[in-house]
């Protein structure tokens, strides 16, 4: 009754008919309801045709962004890296084909982010041919490197660190854990080659486990003591001449305006249409080297981590050195980035993911029959169970190879 007598004051103090605002009042509740039942139905609608979606793979925004991501690796580096065409010509464009057509179509899906696609992309030319090519994000090195790379750390204690030293009367060692100059340094690998050769000893190992590269400068004292024979057939570093690849060279140029070999070659690389340019000059020669009477013997000793500038040294001793001379001893092959250099990083457009390829290579190793396993293996594979131990140490592995130098069968 009181509410009712409220409901009456209100209406006649606004001037309207209690009854006819109550008609007002209902229809404003039914109109509110109807629009409830059609917001209602359009949610369900919309629910649908989003489930409809990822049930028919039919793309959200989010996963167009990730294949167009995708599509610029690719094209990137179908269209610039230096060994992509050598790859496919030589046995492998169905396996890259099919490779490239699954993951595309994860990603499609949904299936898989662009991280996971561009770490499986990178990893078939990382794993199988150049140790040189990948992204550099930390989903490559902690899920997918591990798969081809030993973790030595988790087997035993393992942080090499130079070494000068001699192993018993006739063997001397030189351990050189990295090639950027800082520790050691360039003047220290110079001064420890002097050391080795006042020393009296026959014997050389040149320890390089654990050198992921640098400069190949640090090995210029060392080369001479090894090399004592010609390679048959020299080398020839291409260079895959494509805008981006020279727009990189150019800004170098920038940097070295004084580099009179850069500037020719940039020139040389203009005025050609040909896709494969030699970095060395037509008429350039190796200098033949004068042999040196020591070491007597020599070993270098490599592992998985040996990569980069580390297996230049391994290089030069497979291709100038006398295998009765000079071997190379380790359990596994070495990293598998010394056929390739130059590397130049280029970015994903939409999640800023960075990747590298090399613009130049030695293309004759991608037509060799070792296409597909990566890295240089070792003449003697080590039988031994890895070392205890390889800091500064004389480890297991250099005294049994100080035996078997000493004591040749």
């Amino acid at each position: 009754r009181a509410a009712m007598d409220v409901w009456t004051n209100l209406c006649f103090r606004c001037n309207i008919h209690p009854i006819e605002a109550f008609s007002t009042y209902n229809s404003c509740i039914f109109a509110a309801q109807k629009i409830f039942k059609i917001m209602k139905h359009l949610i369900t609608l919309l629910f649908i045709v989003i489930t409809c979606q990822s049930l028919l793979g039919y793309p959200t925004d989010s996963v167009k962004i990730n294949v167009a991501d995708f599509d610029f690796l690719v094209s990137t580096t179908e269209e610039n890296y230096v060994a992509y065409p050598h790859i496919i010509n030589n046995g492998f464009n169905k396996e890259y084909k099919r490779m490239k057509s699954a993951i595309r179509s994860n990603l499609k899906k949904g299936k898989i982010g662009i991280e996971q696609a561009a770490c499986e992309y990178a990893f078939w030319f990382f794993d199988k041919f150049d140790g040189h090519y990948h992204v550099d994000i930390p989903m490559f090195w902690d899920v997918y490197f591990p798969k081809s790379h030993i973790r030595y750390r988790e087997l035993f204690e393992y942080a090499p660190k130079a070494v000068s030293c001699m192993v018993d009367t006739n063997t001397w060692l030189i351990r050189v854990p990295s090639c950027e100059g800082k520790d050691p340094t360039f003047e220290w690998v110079a001064k420890a080659v002097e050391q080795y050769l006042n020393s009296g000893c026959d014997n050389l190992i040149i320890d390089v486990r654990g050198n992921t590269g640098g400069s190949d400068e640090i090995w210029m004292p060392v080369v001479p003591l090894l090399v004592d024979k010609e390679n048959v057939s020299p080398d020839t570093i291409w260079f895959r001449n494509t805008k981006t690849n020279l727009d990189f060279f150019k800004r170098q140029q920038t940097n070295h305006p004084d580099n009179e070999w850069l500037t020719s070659f940039i020139t040389k690389c203009e005025t050609t249409s040909d896709e494969f340019v030699p970095t060395n000059e037509d008429d350039e020669e190796e200098e033949e080297m004068p042999h040196s009477e020591l070491p007597h013997r020599a070993a270098i000793i490599v592992d998985k981590s040996t990569g980069s500038s580390a297996e230049t040294l391994v290089t030069v001793v497979k291709r100038y050195c006398n295998p009765e001379r000079t071997k190379i001893y380790g359990k596994d092959n070495t990293w598998g980035a010394n056929e390739t250099g130059n590397q130049l990083g280029a970015m994903l457009p939409n999640s800023k993911i960075w990747f590298y390829y090399p613009t130049c290579g030695n293309l004759s190793y991608f037509q060799g029959k070792n296409l597909g396993t990566a890295g240089i293996a070792p003449d003697i594979r080590i039988a031994l169970p890895y070392p205890t131990k390889l800091t500064d140490n004389i480890d297991e592995w250099v005294i049994w190879i100080a035996s078997e130098m000493n004591n040749p069968s």
